[in-house]
């Protein structure tokens, strides 16, 4: 009867032997009969259940998820959402496109969390000097102040087209002063042809010309006739950092040629932000999510046209200013907008023939512009 029940424990502890390991989420040891003896003199014990991974600086608890990867921004695709990219990491996260910093920190609260990309530029090269953009600028201004309405758009490609021919057209609309007998309104018509194009890795370029008349068309047009364009080359001395240099011809009254110069900055190790440092339209450029982005922009207003007094006398105006914007840019699915305002300064209205100059005072400028 003793023997029976030695028999029966012996076979309990066999199976107790074989499932354990299983409902630990283990295989069962196989022992080999040359291994029994050995095995046999040493304490057997099982592995404790893994229940819970640790990171550097991310615990997880049960409130909260603890990511093994990073969310990284898709670049050029402004309606898609963050990408899971599995690294075996948990310290490092990139914000969401859909997320707000405080939501990411309230997830992943001793995470160290990355702004988001530059989806559009991100660590591109420095190659496109001028895109096609469409502009409706409001300066305010009546009486003895200058007011300004700007409906225009450029003659050049958009961004990613290597070359092309494009028209451009504007229309300007003059309110005051009163102590310059100016035109209401003038307009742009412009006929171009831009190249952008790279000799290998290290050297591109974007080179563009073109043939405008620029007049209030009253009269006679001929002295509107203006021949912009610029030729710019981009010198990528390494993946974060490009020189840049060249001309930009504006064939104005007031300015004839300026120098285009500076340096881009895109690192990959701050893809949140970008500086383009070049003068003279510069712009610093810092990621906001879902593929908005903030600026600071630099630009030169104004222009030069042929027009003609009531009295039948022909001239030429040329108005300037200097300008300091404030943009935010959203995506869109195959272009991007922006709203901007600024500070416009240095403000000179000039005619070829006549002594009268106004020096308006200074203003603000709200912007609405679209980049393709």
């Amino acid at each position: 009867m003793v023997l029976r029940h030695f028999r029966l424990v012996c076979l309990a502890s066999c199976v107790v032997l074989c499932f354990v390991p299983l409902l630990n989420g283990m295989d069962a040891p196989v022992v080999s009969d040359g291994e029994a003896s050995a095995l046999g003199d040493q304490p057997f014990s099982f592995p404790e259940p893994s229940g819970s991974i640790e990171f550097p600086g991310l615990r997880e608890t049960p409130d909260r998820e603890t990511p093994v990867g990073r969310l990284i921004n898709l670049e050029d695709g402004p309606d898609m959402d963050s990408a899971y990219v599995p690294t075996g990491r948990g310290d490092e996260l990139e914000l969401p496109s859909a997320e707000h910093f405080g939501q990411a920190w309230e997830r992943y609260p001793a995470s160290k969390i990355f702004l988001p990309r530059l989806r559009h530029a991100a660590h591109h090269p420095y190659t496109e000097y001028r895109q096609d953009e469409s502009t409706f600028s409001y300066l305010p201004g009546t009486g003895d102040e200058l007011g300004w309405i700007d409906f225009e758009s450029t003659p050049y490609q958009s961004r990613g087209q290597r070359s092309g021919i494009s028209t451009g057209m504007g229309m300007h609309l003059l309110a005051g002063p009163v102590v310059v007998d100016a035109p209401p309104r003038v307009y742009d018509f412009s006929l171009g042809y831009q190249r952008r194009d790279a000799w290998n890795d290290f050297w591109s370029y974007d080179v563009a010309a073109s043939v405008g008349v620029f007049s209030d068309f009253e009269g006679s047009a001929r002295d509107g006739v203006r021949f912009p364009g610029h030729a710019v080359g981009m010198l990528h001395v390494s993946p974060e950092t490009d020189w840049v240099f060249g001309i930009d011809y504006l064939d104005r009254g007031d300015i004839k040629i300026l120098p285009v110069v500076g340096i881009s900055r895109h690192s990959e190790r701050h893809p949140s932000m970008r500086f383009d440092l070049v003068f003279p339209r510069p712009q610093v450029e810092l990621a906001l999510g879902s593929g908005r982005t903030f600026y600071v922009a630099g630009r030169l207003g104004g222009g030069t046209w042929d027009v003609e007094f009531p009295d039948g006398q022909g001239d030429v105006l040329t108005y300037r200013d200097y300008r300091l914007l404030f943009g935010l840019r959203s995506p869109h699915s195959d272009c991007a907008s922006s709203i901007e305002v600024g500070y416009v300064f240095g403000r000179k209205m000039e005619f070829e023939t006549e002594s009268g100059v106004a020096t308006p005072d200074d203003a603000f400028v709200l912007r609405f512009v679209t980049w393709r």
